[in-house]
């Protein structure tokens, strides 16, 4: 069995800071006066689910430095690329390179055969399927009331063929949706009676109703980290709200979003809920990767390179 001092604490979700965070202000009132408390607390939790986060890339490089020669070379000479593994940029050099060491191992492995997408039995895979087709049709049909009966029955003749053609591709998508909404439904289970929601209940009740940017299409796909609104929100806020944080820039200078950036319809995302939720969702994905990289190593432990 693989060994490593590094693996228990990449495959420990930074989750369970969050979970601690919370737990810890479970004695705490919900009035006027806890207010100043709660903008500290959640910007501590924030640095620390950043900071974890950016220590748990290292070690991954670590762990692959340590298996693969050629790449021990590489980072040891050109670490300093990776800067402080916080920007996207620096974020996705590492999945990339850590599903290319997978593949020196199993060379037809694809992002979308890992094993907690292998493992889904076929009853499922066929629920997810059906769910899917289903809720296309309704996106297609809906605020459509002019359509008559058999015009409705068409399209949805037309979703269903076309949708058995990529039935592989639509059953990935619904298990990467399950994935993404199992990640939301943790979040609002520890978080939604807490004293750091009922405090901001405004942003909260935003994130957990309208958690639309947080989607299965926009992670893992096409050999990056993140994609498209996901991506946009990780460089425009998170980023800049851990520099702004970390560096107590707001201690000597106004370094605040400007009015035009409130006024964007999508500032209502640069909230701690999103955050946070973008946080575990690179860290899911990240330990399910690490997971499929042991696998591989315990399965070939002769392959050097």
């Amino acid at each position: 069995m693989y060994s490593s001092i590094h693996s228990k604490f990449i495959k420990t979700p930074i989750f369970e800071i969050l979970k601690d965070g919370v737990n810890a202000c479970r004695g705490i009132g919900c009035g006027m006066e806890a207010y100043p408390l709660r903008d500290y607390i959640l910007q501590s939790l924030f640095l620390r689910m950043t900071g974890a986060q950016e220590q748990k890339l290292k070690c991954i490089c670590w762990e692959m430095a340590t298996n693969d020669y050629t790449y021990r070379y590489d980072f040891i000479n050109k670490g300093k690329d990776y800067g402080e593994f916080s920007k996207y940029d620096q974020k996705n050099k590492v999945y990339t390179q850590l599903i290319k060491e997978i593949k020196k191992y199993n060379k037809r492995f694809d992002i979308d055969n890992l094993e907690w997408i292998r493992g889904i039995d076929s009853d499922l895979k066929e629920d997810l399927f059906n769910q899917e087709i289903s809720s296309k049709i309704a996106k297609k049909i809906s605020n459509q009331e002019t359509l008559s009966e058999e015009t409705k029955k068409a399209i949805r003749q037309n979703i269903e063929r076309k949708s058995i053609a990529e039935k592989d591709t639509i059953i990935i998508q619904g298990i990467k949706r399950k994935f993404i909404e199992s990640i939301k439904d943790k979040m609002i289970r520890l978080m939604d009676s807490s004293f750091l929601a009922i405090g901001d209940w405004c942003n909260y009740s935003f994130w957990k109703n309208d958690a639309e940017l947080i989607i299965a299409e926009n992670c893992a796909i096409d050999g990056n980290l993140l994609m498209n609104d996901l991506k946009t929100t990780y460089d425009n806020d998170v980023i800049k709200h851990r520099h702004r944080c970390a560096h107590n820039l707001t201690s000597y200078q106004q370094n605040l979003p400007t009015f035009d950036t409130i006024s964007e319809n999508s500032y209502i995302y640069h909230n701690y809920f999103f955050r946070f939720a973008i946080l575990i969702l690179i860290d899911e994905i990240f330990i399910r990767i690490y997971d499929e990289y042991i696998e591989q190593i315990e399965n070939n432990p002769f392959v050097m390179y």
